[in-house]
């Protein structure tokens, strides 16, 4: 048995103990056809998770691509821990700060740059987190030979112009296991679109040449995504782009997702950045709230800041911080160790 039968086979009990647990807490006033509904849409996401094993395996051996097994942990791409892409607000807030495009626009000292499709929050923040800590395979070979084809025009450092992406098959309902969120009808489609959500997203990014005269930039999607939906659960199969694979290998920070659940929109925004910096580091407190995104004032940043840093210290994440100066003459600056 290869890796990807033995992923998906796993795969395939935790769909079923997921349909199980959803059976057994049913509401009592569910009607007697329900049940029967239930199972059937059960049956349908199993039936799909074994056509895509079946068709993965059959296109390894045809020797369309090469598919290598992934043990992810806490790690997470660093330049995604350094834009404010991921927002702190609510979602239908109208003043972030979009261009004629509508594109959100972001400078930091790293680059510029733009994020195109719907607007994200830190809820999106933590689907994509989730879905990178399911992730269990890593495919290599053509672009259109990926169970997503891609373009032909893609970063490749390999000689025969082969690219490598990462790539899961997984229900609805591990996505919600993983973010400790409910299976019931209202969570499972806010968390269908907040992935939709995802899959529409491209990020444009710039930064100065090294001789200062010009620059240079890219744009690139986080994932693809297809969906089978049935009743309230669906199977998915989730592709990320050769770009966040390489940086899932190779330009990586720890974010601890265990610290991470303990936190509010705010102090995720905090420990996200903060992870990617020095155990020792200080930053303007104005300049850090560009660097997240926060859309509220300064006066309720500070308040959200200083709740957060003493949340992270109480449950042990931070060792000491301090903010000094008064923010009129002299800027509010913090000062952290960890």
């Amino acid at each position: 048995m290869t890796s990807w039968q033995k992923t998906m086979q796993r795969m395939q009990e935790r769909a079923a103990q997921a349909a199980q647990k959803r059976e057994d807490t049913a509401a009592p006033q569910n009607t007697s056809s329900e049940p029967g509904l239930r199972r059937s849409s059960e049956n349908q996401v199993r039936l799909s998770i074994e056509q895509f094993q079946h068709n993965l395996f059959d296109r390894e051996i045809d020797g369309r691509f090469e598919t290598y097994p992934i043990r992810p942990g806490s790690e997470f791409p660093t330049f995604l821990t350094r834009i404010p892409i991921f927002l702190p607000t609510k979602r239908g807030r109208n003043n972030l700060p979009v261009d004629e495009d509508n594109a959100l626009t972001f400078t930091t000292s790293w680059g510029r740059g733009r994020k195109h499709g719907p607007p994200l929050t830190i809820y999106d923040e933590d689907t994509l987190i989730a879905l990178a800590r399911l992730r269990k395979t890593r495919l290599q070979g053509q672009a259109h030979h990926m169970p997503i084809p891609l373009s032909a025009v893609q970063p490749s450092q390999n000689v025969n112009n082969d690219i490598a992406v990462h790539v899961l098959s997984c229900t609805l309902s591990d996505i919600q296991s993983m973010c400790d969120d409910s299976t019931g009808g209202t969570n499972m489609r806010l968390r269908l679109a907040s992935l939709k959500r995802l899959g529409a997203t491209v990020i444009e990014f710039d930064r100065q040449t090294k001789d200062k005269i010009g620059y240079r930039g890219t744009q690139f999607k986080f994932i693809d995504i297809a969906w089978d939906v049935y009743d309230e659960e669906a199977m998915l199969l989730v592709q990320f782009s050769p770009l966040m694979a390489k940086w899932f290998e190779n330009e990586y920070t720890f974010v601890d997702w265990a610290i991470r659940r303990e936190l509010s929109d705010t102090g995720k925004a905090l420990h996200r950045f903060i992870c990617s910096q020095p155990k020792r580091y200080s930053i303007h407190a104005i300049k850090l709230q560009q660097t997240i995104g926060y859309q509220r004032s300064y006066k309720h940043f500070m308040n959200d800041l200083r709740a957060s840093l003493k949340k992270m210290q109480e449950i042990g994440w931070l060792n000491h911080w301090e903010i000094t100066g008064t923010g009129r003459k002299q800027p509010h600056k913090l000062s952290l160790v960890r």
